[in-house]
């Protein structure tokens, strides 16, 4: 689109045209199938760029077509953007920035292998007139995909001394570690480092102003996406009140300069914010969202359930951010991040990724977002399985009869990343299971599962319970779902105690029980409840009982009567 075109075009959508949420869901389909404006980004994939990416993984030379597989892997896969982080937690940049240091700029000797390889990578490429972010901005655009650069909010300190070797922390970190939050008495803080950066700092304010303003201005791309959701709060727990106005009138600075870019180059500049999805967590944190989406600060929320790094959660409740956009053109976008860390599976499988994306169109999201650091859940090159992933993701309709694992939010094995303190996020399993004290837990699940039935296409619905350090034999438990008990008659037994597969014992011990449900013993669509009980607790051991995960398997036919394989022999 011409210059001139595009600006006579923004000119003439009064906000109604643009395209309120009252619109979309006029559209919608059964079961929450919204059809959305293919004019906007709708599945997205974060990508670091170094991971699962050339920075890392290539060896020395680095060609540029060789960067630019991060864009060439997502083409046709039904993902439409991409999101690059732009930058390191310290600082640093991954292209030829004018207002911030290179990554290894500062280094004068390595400690990192691979990050020395990446920052050789960067470094090559530019002193061969190749600015990475410029190759894979345009690449994006060649084929087709929309291009957002993210870059963090705060910077993380640090000691020359020790990080220096690493290249990730500019000069302006190690010279003003007096702009870290430092020690905080707050309980909450435990969990959050003191070395984050506070934005209530005028002139950090301006480092993080003249980043963001290089990305939106000088390269074409087509936004920004600012990470609210790590390392946060950006100041004392105590000085949030601070920092909401603060912060908006940051950000209301940061919108004129989108606007300006949007002018000179003809140009869409959208602004996303990565944010927790309840509104009791902005307040907490010092966002005032209601504002951003009224002066249109703000183009897309992207609604994790929690903060990054956070264990998988398919159950984000995107109401309150759905209710404040609903007259607007600010765009819901469900945050999803996929760290399983199971023993078998460190990541999301594919059945449970599909569950993630049913339930955020279902609760009202206008597009779907994998947001970790990189995307690789059965290693990198993606195998024809992650293709077929990612195939699915836009469209709801499509998802609304997949195969998918339901689970409810259960923690990492690190237990501080649960990060249960923030408002709106449930607690997460494993729980203990004491004696006549039931434990329950939700499960969101977006299939409509009686119409189904109807049509013959269920294939099986399954409710799994594991629990830990338990011989069924010796304990009695009672496992209920919505209310209704589950009877021993639909159960089959999983031995955990002790099994080993190839490369060691499966942990915890435990048993799984399996529960194959029938029609009238589905669970509903929306909010259903798994209440556990231990009724009897064997005398003879002294172990910590644990209610560890509890999931949903749907399983699908294509058709009436059409079993996979039709025969066995």
């Amino acid at each position: 689109m011409q210059r001139r075109e595009f600006i006579q075009t923004l000119g003439a959508a009064a906000p109604a045209a643009i395209g309120t949420r009252a619109a979309e869901l006029a559209a919608a389909g059964p079961a929450g199938a919204m059809v959305r404006p293919s004019e906007e980004p709708r599945v997205f994939l974060y990508d670091d760029g170094r991971h699962a990416a050339p920075l890392y993984q290539f060896a020395p030379p680095l060609k540029p077509v060789d960067l630019m597989f991060t864009v060439d892997q997502l083409v046709g896969s039904g993902v439409d953007t991409l999101v690059y982080f732009a930058g390191l937690e310290g600082g640093v940049a991954l292209y030829d920035s004018r207002v911030a240091q290179r990554w290894g700029d500062n280094v004068t000797r390595w400690t990192h292998p691979v990050f020395y390889r990446a920052a050789r990578h960067i470094h090559k490429l530019i002193a061969e007139g190749h600015d990475p972010l410029k190759l894979l901005c345009d690449r994006c655009h060649e084929k087709g995909l929309w291009f957002i650069a993210s870059n963090y909010l705060t910077l993380l300190g640090g000691k020359r001394t020790t990080d220096g070797g690493m290249g990730r922390k500019s000069d302006f970190v190690y010279e003003h570690p007096q702009f870290q939050v430092g020690p905080d008495d707050d309980p909450r803080a435990k969990g959050v480092t003191s070395y984050r950066f506070s934005f209530l700092h005028e002139a950090f304010r301006a480092e993080r102003f003249k980043v963001f303003h290089e990305l939106l201005s000088r390269y074409e791309t087509d936004g920004i996406e600012l990470n609210l959701a790590e390392f946060a709060p950006y100041c004392t727990f105590r000085q949030t009140g601070q920092l909401a106005p603060v912060l908006t009138e940051w950000l209301r600075a940061l919108r004129d300069t989108a606007r300006k870019a949007e002018e000179s180059q003809g140009r869409r500049k959208r602004i996303y914010v990565r944010i927790p999805a309840h509104p009791d967590a902005w307040k907490l944190l010092g966002y005032d969202v209601p504002t951003w989406v009224r002066e249109k600060l703000v183009d897309g929320l992207m609604c994790l359930p929690g903060l990054m790094e956070s264990p998988m959660d398919q159950g984000a409740d995107l109401s309150g951010a759905v209710r404040l956009t609903e007259q607007s053109a600010c765009r819901v976008i469900a945050a999803f991040s996929d760290l399983l860390g199971r023993q078998l599976e460190r990541a999301a499988t594919q059945p449970m990724i599909w569950a993630a994306a049913a339930n955020a169109y279902h609760g009202g999201a206008n597009g779907f977002a994998i947001v970790d650091y990189h995307w690789s859940p059965n290693g990198w090159p993606w195998t024809s399985d992650d293709y077929k992933t990612l195939r699915l993701l836009g469209h709801p309709d499509l998802l609304a009869t997949a195969d998918k694992i339901y689970r409810a939010r259960s923690a990492l094995r690190r237990p501080e990343l649960r990060g249960d303190w923030l408002p709106g996020v449930p607690l997460a399993l494993p729980q203990p299971l004491e004696e006549s004290k039931p434990v329950a837990v939700g499960l969101k699940i977006a299939d409509d599962l009686k119409l189904r039935e109807t049509e013959g296409t269920v294939q099986s619905v399954h409710l799994r319970v594991r629990l830990t350090n338990l011989e069924p034999s010796l304990n009695d438990v009672r496992i209920e779902l919505n209310g209704q008990l589950l009877p021993d008659s639909i159960r089959r037994l999983g031995d955990l105690t002790y099994r080993l597969y190839r490369l060691g014992a499966i942990n915890p011990y435990g048993f799984v029980y399996d529960f194959q449900l029938p029609g009238e013993l589905y669970p509903k669509i929306g909010d259903n409840k798994v209440k556990v009980t231990l009724l009897k607790h064997d005398p003879n051991i002294d172990t910590r009982i644990e209610l560890y995960d509890v999931d949903c398997a749907v399983n699908y036919r294509v058709h009436r009567h059409f079993q996979q394989p039709p025969i066995d022999y």
